[in-house]
């Protein structure tokens, strides 16, 4: 079954701590326009959990 939390949206700070990552490598890895995250007017960022771990997946096999 899924995960209700899987495609809850998380701050850069909640996102760091989900990964066990600084805040700082965190905002390195919004540095690549390929992991999707949302950015509202007031310049606050959300990732959705479940496109994090679609992201990290494809980095983890694609790193070369």
């Amino acid at each position: 079954m899924k995960d209700k939390a899987d495609g809850a949206l998380m701050t850069v700070a909640k996102a760091a701590r989900y990964l066990n990552i600084s805040t700082d490598m965190m905002r390195e890895l919004l540095l690549d326009p390929e992991l999707p995250r949302i950015i509202f007017s007031d310049d606050r960022i959300r990732v959705s959990q479940q496109e994090l771990n679609k992201y990290i997946r494809k980095r983890g096999t694609e790193w070369y």
